[in-house]
This record gives C-alpha cells, sequence and structure tokens, in this order.
C-alpha cells in the first residue's frame, strides 16, 4: 500500500496581488449556508419553528470564529498569547474546533434563553387576544435539527481544511496519505510527482502516475490529512441521519449519535497528529471528547424514553385547537378550563 493523493498547493483565487480569496473559506461558508437550510427542513419536520435556526447562523459563525480563536490560543499556543495579547484580535491566525464547539455552546444557550423569553411574552398577549399560544423553545429539538444540518456543513468545512493542508498528520504509508502534507507543516517545498498539480486534470493525472508508478522515496512525505478523515466520516455520517429520521426519535437523538460517535472518531484521529500541546499524555481534543462522550450519554440517558417532539408538538397545537373551540362554543368556561390545562401540560 502506498499514498496515492499527490501534493497541490493551498487552494486560493488571486484577486490582487496581496489579496487572494482562499478554497478555506469559501467552503465553509457553503457548510454554513448549505447546512442552515438543511437544519430549517429537518426543524419544519419535527413542528418547530425554522427561522429560529436561521436566526441563530449568525451567532454560530460568531461562535466558530471567536471561540475556535480563543480556543486555538488558550489551548494550544498560551505562549503566543502571553508574548503577544494582541494576537487575541487576530481571528483568521488559528482555529480550534473545541473553542469553536464551546464557543457556540455557549452562545446557543444565550440565543435560546432569549428566544424562549420572547416567546413567553408573545404567549401573554396571544392569550388575552384569544389566539393560541406557540410553544416554548425546546432546547434539544433545535439542537437535533442543528446536529442534522451540521453534518453537511461539516463536511463542507473539513473539506475547506483538506484544500488548505489544515491539519496534517504523522507521516505514512496508507493510500489517503497527502504528499506534501509534512512539508507544508513544517514550511518546506511541497515537492510535486510527475506532471504540475496544478488543475483538477493535472491532479487526476497524477493520482494515475501515482497509482501505476513502482513507490519512490524522492517524491517527498506523505501524511494523514485529518481534516480529509473527518471529512470522510461527516460525509458518512448524511445519508445515515437521512436514513435514522425515517421515524421519530426521542429529543436529543441526533444530537447524543453527533457527540458520541464524533467523540469517539477524533479521540483515535488525534492519536495521528502532530500537535505537540499535551495534557496528561492527551491532547486538548481529546480532554474534549471525554466531555463529549459523556454529554452525549447523559441526553441518552434522560431522554430515551419521551415522546419525540414532532408527537409532543402535534398534541400541542391540537390542544390549542381545543381550547379555542371551547372558548367560542356557548357550553360554558369547563371545557375551555379543561383544555387549557391540556395544553399547558
Amino acid at each position: 500500500m502506498k499514498p496515492l493523493i499527490p501534493a497541490f498547493p493551498v487552494v486560493k483565487f488571486p484577486i490582487t496581488d496581496e489579496f487572494a480569496i482562499h478554497g478555506f473559506g469559501i467552503l465553509v461558508a457553503l457548510g454554513f449556508i448549505f447546512g442552515s437550510r438543511m437544519a430549517m427542513r429537518k426543524a419544519a419536520r419535527d413542528g418547530l419553528d425554522p427561522e429560529v435556526i436561521n436566526r441563530i447562523v449568525t451567532w454560530m459563525v460568531a461562535g466558530v470564529f471567536i471561540g475556535g480563536h480563543l480556543g486555538h490560543l488558550l489551548m494550544y499556543e498560551p505562549q503566543d498569547l502571553l508574548a503577544d495579547p494582541w494576537s487575541i484580535f487576530r481571528l483568521t491566525e488559528g482555529l480550534s474546533s473545541f473553542g469553536g464547539f464551546i464557543g457556540c455552546t455557549i452562545l446557543a444557550m444565550v440565543f435560546f434563553r432569549k428566544e424562549d423569553r420572547a416567546v413567553v411574552q408573545a404567549n401573554r398577549a396571544a392569550k388575552a387576544a384569544g389566539k393560541p399560544l406557540q410553544p416554548r423553545i425546546r432546547i434539544l429539538g433545535y439542537a437535533d435539527a442543528m446536529l442534522f444540518g451540521f453534518t453537511l456543513g461539516w463536511f463542507l468545512g473539513r473539506m475547506g481544511c483538506f484544500v488548505a493542508h489544515d491539519h496534517p498528520g504523522v507521516e505514512t504509508d496508507f493510500f489517503l496519505g497527502v504528499y506534501g502534507m509534512c512539508e507544508a507543516a513544517t514550511g518546506g517545498r511541497i515537492p510535486a510527482p510527475g506532471a504540475a498539480c496544478d488543475s483538477l486534470l493535472g491532479c487526476f493525472k497524477q493520482v494515475q502516475f501515482l497509482a501505476s508508478a513502482p513507490y519512490d522515496g524522492s517524491l517527498g512525505k506523505a501524511c494523514h490529512d485529518l481534516g480529509l478523515y473527518e471529512a470522510i466520516w461527516s460525509l458518512a455520517m448524511i445519508p445515515a441521519f437521512v436514513y435514522l429520521d425515517k421515524k421519530p426519535r426521542f429529543p436529543g437523538f441526533y444530537t447524543s449519535t453527533w457527540l458520541i460517535s464524533y467523540g469517539l472518531i477524533r479521540v483515535v484521529m488525534d492519536y495521528f497528529r502532530t500537535a505537540d500541546t499535551r495534557y496528561f499524555g492527551a491532547t486538548p481534543a481529546q480532554i474534549g471528547c471525554l466531555v463529549m462522550l459523556a454529554g452525549g450519554a447523559a441526553i441518552v440517558y434522560f431522554n430515551w424514553k419521551k415522546k419525540p417532539l414532532v408527537q409532543v408538538n402535534e398534541a400541542h397545537w391540537k390542544a390549542q385547537e381545543a381550547k379555542l373551540a371551547a372558548e367560542a362554543s356557548p357550553a360554558g368556561d369547563d371545557a375551555s378550563d379543561e383544555a387549557e390545562t391540556s395544553a399547558e401540560a
């Protein structure tokens, strides 16, 4: 077995001599766009308000970049922060996925609390006007919708890491190893076996060349590309989630499934990471994965017997219809009170 992915330069599109649009940025942006659309459709299927997902996207962008940058500095490069405190404001210089997770989680909790207060206020006005009441914000339901779409967003984001050579691992002869990753990680020259890999056709020809030619150490080192591996994992999760969504699931099902599966995969992959930052022999991400696994297990333990939210929401709106019908009928207040009690339950 030998590596088959040729060396290629970081993908970017020059605009001026000093400015270029990087493939990483394009793919991350597409991840937010298409991932949020997928999440909104999932929210609608579960009887939730898809516009809530639309509103939280900006918050998640801030969480990814602010939390990711702070996480990188605090967990991986604290000495850089001490040497240059102004680096905290250079958000594009180093991103940590787990820092992004933490940032997004904190902002999501603030956002959903704000949204729930808005629902409570709207329901007061609706009750006074004799209109149906909205269901309260159910965080796990929206988290499920977000992580359902996050599979697609994460795939595109990690493909951005792949085209930017962002996550080189140790040297390997695995067939998915990427030539030039090791050299790029240390600032060395990226070797180019065969014809220059400066186009899709050129890279395809290089793959053919590498597949047919005997292994040649002069081609340079090949390393694990951990961004590519995560992209493959998330690509596999997309059809898995679509298949599982054929039947209603308990609140938190997709959140716990994502946390547990990613936690397990990331623990293993970080053993191939070249990062030299370790705490108690583990990378910050591996420690974070233990928290992920515990959180996913806790969600399953406390929620697996609960009704799917699509059923809960259907029952809510039926109760609201019954309540309004009872209030509109001359039968009296007893039926109205009974319907209101059912709605609150």
